[in-house]
């Protein structure tokens, strides 16, 4: 079925059966498989979308199971089918004991007519989803209605409407997220049983940081995203560098990165991050020869060959995937622009908040105090990172206490508001360059301290800083 066709369809799917569009799917997924039609990632985005729970009967819930286990258990480039998938969903319904669903297997998988394309297969699950919801909201209303229709009884209206009404209010609000698909229990043991993809996550640059936290930054909708990761740090620690490092590295390779600088100007981190491009594209090359330093930037100092590098960076795809918003911003309109940003940019990888406390409001008023309005700060954010399936790397400042210390580095009770903050977040990283307190010491030294790691260890990481270059490495190499 061409686009076009494929549109009039869906447009006719306006009741709220779900018997048509659960048809649609199941033939579309069979079609793709046994002809070898479509990009096996495409289709496996799409197919791991979906719950079984979501097909009204048994023989619609077996095809898809077989679908199911054979896109995701194929490779990036082909889907191998050990056998017919009408044979093979019968024979579960017959293991199952619904041996007259048998009857009925055909009608889904050789059903030509009701052939979608992947794009018009794609804009079949939000509809979809819609119709779940309205059916899950009307059975739960017709329980509240029965029950206040009985006779009157204290235990009812103290215990089971309550219930009904928080049942009510957790389906509306599964209703708002986008991109998660309620998998049951038996899928989440499928999954585990099958070896992890290999992109799942997008290295930051350092290879010690990515082995303690899984792999780097999550993908969207990945396994480990939706993660609240803080890097916390004195002043002149090397916060801003370390996130603009990171931030690069990404928008080098995987995607765009939004960077909401509330402390410095727009230029400011475009010249830490060309100075970054420059250093890493020169790394690659294994020829660290006269990198671009801010200074070279603000001084407007070049060589040719500086010169030269410069107008390739104006010229790359880099410049157009690193965005930057430099105005004083309040949580809710970061939390719409990141909502705007994650709906319209379906290859944005991380979004960096440089930092919280300048955030407003973070500072408190009369009625409430700094730790508290930092805490619906974290807390919002989480939820937005967990709704949208991205990381968001919020950089934070630290109270005094550890310049009274001779250990400089910090632990989580000198995070301002430390316990909001902790408890909102997966990861909290903590720097030190031993420098700054002690001449003596290397200026390239950096050390990591990964003090939360829900997900993984948690230690110290040694690395190293190039603070005019805005770039962060590990140690075997500078």
């Amino acid at each position: 079925m061409k686009a076009a066709e494929a549109s009039q369809v869906i447009s006719q799917m306006r009741t709220w059966d779900t018997s048509e569009v659960e048809d649609s799917f199941l033939a579309s997924c069979v079609y793709f498989l046994e002809n070898q039609i479509g990009s096996a990632d495409q289709l496996c985005e799409i197919v791991a979308s979906v719950n079984k729970e979501w097909f009204s009967h048994a023989h619609k819930k077996a095809v898809f199971y077989v679908v199911r286990r054979i896109v995701l258990g194929s490779g990036d480039t082909a889907f191998v089918i050990p056998g017919s998938i009408a044979m093979m969903a019968e024979k579960i319904l017959v293991a199952g004991g619904h041996v007259k669903e048998c009857e009925h297997i055909q009608s889904v998988t050789n059903c030509p007519s009701l052939f979608f394309d992947v794009q018009s297969l794609a804009s079949i699950i939000p509809l979809w989803r819609i119709k779940l919801i309205r059916r899950q909201l009307r059975d739960n209303a017709e329980q509240i209605i029965d029950l206040l229709d009985a006779d009157p009884d204290p235990e009812v209206f103290e215990n089971q409407i309550p219930n009904l009404i928080e049942a009510q209010q957790e389906t509306w609000h599964n209703a708002s997220v986008s991109g998660q698909s309620g998998a049951s229990w038996e899928e989440t043991i499928e999954n585990v049983l099958m070896p992890l993809p290999d992109d799942i996550s997008m290295s930051t640059g350092l290879k010690v940081l990515d082995e303690e936290i899984q792999g780097g930054i999550a993908k969207r909708y990945s396994v480990y995203s939706g993660r609240l990761i803080v890097i916390a740090a004195r002043p002149s620690m090397g916060k801003t560098a370390v996130s603009v490092c990171i931030a690069t590295s990404l928008a080098r390779y995987s995607g765009d990165v939004a960077f909401f600088s509330l402390e410095m100007s727009t230029e400011q981190v475009r010249y830490r991050a060309i100075a970054c491009y420059d250093y890493l594209t020169l790394k690659d090359n294994s020829n660290l020869t006269n990198p671009i330093r801010l200074g070279n930037l603000r001084h407007r100092s070049y060589t040719p060959d500086q010169r030269q590098r410069l107008q390739a960076i104006g010229g790359s795809g880099f410049i157009q995937r690193f965005h930057i918003f430099d105005i004083p911003e309040s949580l809710s309109t970061i939390a719409a622009k990141i909502k705007l940003l994650c709906k319209t940019r379906k290859n944005l990888s991380a979004i960096f908040i440089d930092y919280l406390q300048l955030i407003d409001g973070c500072s408190g008023d009369a009625t409430n105090s700094e730790a508290s309005k930092i805490g619906d700060v974290t807390k919002a954010l989480k939820r937005l990172a967990r709704s949208f399936g991205i990381d968001i790397i919020l950089l934070s400042q630290l109270n005094r206490g550890v310049e009274n210390r001779n250990d400089k580095m910090p632990n989580l009770a000198d995070l301002r508001a430390s316990g909001r903050i902790e408890e909102d977040s997966d990861i909290v990283m903590f720097l030190l360059r031993p420098y700054y307190y002690d001449k003596e010491k290397d200026p390239y030294e950096l050390a990591i301290g990964v003090a939360k790691n829900r997900e993984g260890n948690c230690g110290v990481l040694q690395c190293s800083i190039e603070v005019q270059s805005s770039v962060v490495f590990d140690r075997t190499f500078r």
